[in-house]
């Protein structure tokens, strides 16, 4: 039922879509098919969170919010540049976009050909928690709870990690990095495995998933951002459903009131955040004060990156190969705009004060392949980035054998190709930081740690009886 109610609705946006698009008919559809194909091939037989976030943000991002725009007459969320919205234009963005999914497509297929496990699902009689952690358990949890708050007000008080906003204290090296990290993302991870950890030893787990949604609310305030509450919370919850039978303890009173909690610390969040923005962005002229239509219409459909960024390249002149190379090796630099930045015109562009505040549009993987102004350049590309995603996946859940590792890491990875070509090679250094974690996680769930601690704990024994002797 939920399958054909959303073909129905597909299909009426499509006509409605139709009927309002000014370039060819022809692009249009090809346009709708190619990214409905796409989206299909996400949510059938899924065999990996990061490949279904992929998909989906595209999705979302490209088709739906074109077709949306198409209805009602609002400014996109993100900047144009001088994107002219001819017809031939338009067909230009289609063709981008279009190319674009079908390289995912095709990468999906690819994948489909090798015998690879599910990385949603739990494998049967291959991974337990650690024998020491039951002993500990309490104490490993009271301290994360300890760890999390601590960095919250340390974050909000310091200024360290605040979206928008240069930080304000520059701590010994590498402290800010690694604050920024753990309130960004590397909490999460933790979190997740000691979930994980407690879903594998049968533990009743009704009341330390809240600490999920906690974590993500008071981090999303902490560093401004309205989606960082959804990025933090969804991946893990989703791998818990796709994971319910090993799940103990769980009833549909506890579905309830976890879904609650969630849609309240949600709608507290937004606001909050906005508030936040308003008062910190009060001389940025950022913020805007739309409509509520519009504003609802904004964060159903304009918050996903897409659209705007294959506009913006489009317009551009000066593609080439040189420009992508360029754009590869641009590095985020404090009191500098990125390339991207200038040629998107944002409404802050020339007016904010680079010293307070950095700001920096953000083209997506589609629209940055196609500054080689090559739309073979975007297919392979896009084949490229989705095969690393579900490859990427599969070895984290050979090296931890958690789903909702699986789930952090395809959410994670799946927004870094949503969101690709704000200076690029940032992201290296990101991931290096996410591999060190889900290595160490490993490390720690071997055998080879617990027969570690097994020997330091004689040793120990040994010393003391000497000591007493």
């Amino acid at each position: 039922m939920p399958k054909r109610l959303f073909l129905c609705l597909w299909l009426v946006l499509f006509i409605a879509g139709l009927t309002k698009y000014t370039g060819s008919s022809l692009h249009y559809t090809v346009f709708s098919f190619v990214f409905l194909a796409m989206l299909i091939s996400g949510v059938y037989k899924q065999k990996s969170y990061g490949y279904l976030f992929l998909v989906a943000m595209l999705w979302l991002g490209f088709w739906f919010k074109l077709t949306i725009h198409m209805q009602v007459d609002y400014p996109f969320g993100e900047a144009i540049g001088s994107f002219d919205g001819t017809p031939e234009a338009w067909d230009t963005v289609l063709q981008i976009a279009t190319a674009g999914a079908i390289g995912v497509v095709i990468a999906r297929l690819i994948y489909s050909f090798f015998n690879t496990p599910s990385t949603m699902l739990v494998q049967n009689n291959v991974f337990k928690a650690p024998l020491w952690y039951p002993a500990i358990r309490r104490w490993i949890w009271a301290g994360l709870m300890i760890v999390c708050v601590g960095l919250v007000i340390a974050n909000t008080s310091l200024s360290i990690l605040q979206v928008g906003l240069v930080p304000k204290t520059i701590l010994v090296w590498p402290l800010n990095a690694l604050i920024s990290f753990l309130i960004g993302y590397g909490l999460t991870l933790l979190i997740a495995t000691l979930l994980w950890w407690d879903i594998s030893l049968r533990y009743n787990i009704s009341l330390v998933v809240h600490f999920v949604l906690l974590e993500a609310f008071f981090s999303a305030i902490s560093i401004f951002s309205r989606g960082a509450y959804i990025f933090h919370t969804i991946p893990q919850l989703f791998g818990v459903y796709k994971n319910r039978l090993s799940v103990s303890g769980w009833s549909m009173k506890n579905l309830m009131v976890v879904v609650t909690t969630f849609v309240v610390l949600f709608v507290i969040s937004n606001p909050l955040v906005n508030t936040l923005r308003g008062y910190y962005y009060s001389n940025a002229s950022l913020e805007s004060t739309s409509a509520s239509a519009s504003a609802f219409l904004r964060f159903a459909a304009d918050r996903w990156i897409g659209a705007e960024g294959a506009m913006v390249v489009a317009a551009y002149p000066n593609k080439g190969v040189e420009l992508f190379t360029d754009g590869i090796m641009e590095r985020r630099e404090l009191g500098k705009d990125t390339f991207y930045t200038q040629i998107s015109q944002p409404v802050y562009f020339g007016v904010v004060d680079k010293s307070k505040f950095q700001f920096s549009e953000t083209p997506g993987a589609i629209a940055f392949l196609y500054y080689t102004g090559q739309l073979w350049v975007v297919l392979l590309g896009m084949v490229v980035f989705a095969i690393l995603v579900l490859v990427s996946e599969v070895l984290v859940l050979r090296l931890t054998s958690n789903p909702l590792l699986c789930a952090l890491w395809g959410g994670a990875v799946a927004n870094a190709v949503a969101q690709f070509g704000v200076a690029p090679k940032s992201l290296l250094f990101y991931f290096f930081e996410l591999v060190c974690v889900v290595i160490t996680i490993s490390f720690i769930q071997s055998t080879f740690f617990t027969n570690f601690l097994k020997k330091v704990n004689t040793f120990i024994k040994f010393t003391v009886k000497l000591d007493n002797g």
